[in-house]
């Protein structure tokens, strides 16, 4: 596992080659991001931490799809469904170095067809840090093959805050995708007087007891802004919803460098994405990337001190 630091100005990121993880973010030496004391035995231990998600984030019901009339099985590792494409996840391979710079590093991976998903894909991230604190990320990815795409980053957020249920979230979205106690989606839904209503600044904790792992459908050209006493993070991108999850089933053998044990609620991740199970569902939105096709998809985190 080598370590890739970027700079521009006062912003820094750390970017790990397994699973392209974003080890630290932070401006003026203040890191926002949930880190782990050792790295060492990051690649042996379950769950998604801070991994490159893909080809497929998040769930797909049953474990199986139908795509022009060929039905696909893909891994069951969450009861009897999918998630987060199981083995075959880009979080879970060694990638590649194609370029660095100053400011910015590019990783590839290839990944062969296999687990059910159709499709060699190749994927290359550049991860690009500016001097007004940003993060920029822009994925690129091909295939031999049709085949459905939803990659994310899993990447953790502290906000100097050791409790996610503690910062203050706003995500303009008028719509979310409501899910059955599996994660499972039911349908997209609006917000309107429910708990998931979080178009105005409001204190995790104070809806839902904190307990968050849904899609919200962005407004066109939407912020999201989370913030804590000491940082404001925003985020912005090009895909139309966004994972907002507040790890509440969190439990990792591993600690954080001032020694915590990292258990439930220890951050919150904004996963930009497609919807879950689109393949399932036809009325979600969702990506087929086709053979000889370049896709691109960008996301920016924005961290700025108080």
């Amino acid at each position: 596992m080598k370590e890739y630091t970027i700079r521009s100005g006062r912003t820094e990121a750390v970017i790990l080659s397994y699973g392209a993880m974003i080890k630290t973010f932070s401006v003026d030496g203040r890191n926002c991001v949930l880190t782990l004391e050792e790295y060492d035995t990051v690649e042996k231990t379950n769950g998604f931490f801070s991994q490159v998600v893909g080809p497929f984030a998040n769930r797909i019901r049953n474990a199986s799809f139908v795509m022009d009339g060929v039905r696909y099985d893909v891994e069951r590792n969450r009861g009897a469904h999918s998630i987060h494409s199981g083995a075959r996840n880009f979080g879970k391979h060694e990638w590649s170095l194609k370029s660095q710079s100053e400011d910015s590093v590019t990783l590839t991976l290839h990944s062969p067809e296999s687990s059910g998903f159709p499709g060699n894909i190749d994927v290359s991230l550049k991860y690009t840090v500016t001097e007004d604190g940003n993060l920029e990320l822009l994925y690129t990815m091909t295939s031999d093959k049709k085949t459905p795409v939803n990659v994310t980053n899993h990447v953790y957020f502290t906000l100097e805050e050791n409790d996610s249920r503690n910062i203050t979230i706003m995500i303009p979205a008028d719509s979310y995708v409501d899910t059955d106690s599996e994660g499972i989606p039911k349908g997209i839904i609006s917000v309107d007087d429910t708990d998931f209503d979080l178009r105005k600044p409001i204190r995790t904790g104070d809806k839902r007891d904190g307990y968050f792992d849904h899609c919200f459908m962005l407004n066109e050209n939407s912020t999201i802004v989370a913030e804590s006493p000491s940082m404001t993070l925003t985020c912005t991108t090009d895909l139309p919803g966004v994972q907002f999850y507040t790890a509440s089933s969190m439990h990792r053998t591993e600690k954080s460098p001032d020694g915590r044990t990292l258990g439930p609620f220890s951050g919150f991740a904004l996963e930009t994405e497609f919807c879950p199970d689109f393949p399932n569902c036809p009325d979600l939105k969702g990506k087929y990337l086709l053979p000889g096709e370049v896709w691109q998809t960008k996301t920016t985190y924005n961290l700025k001190l108080k």
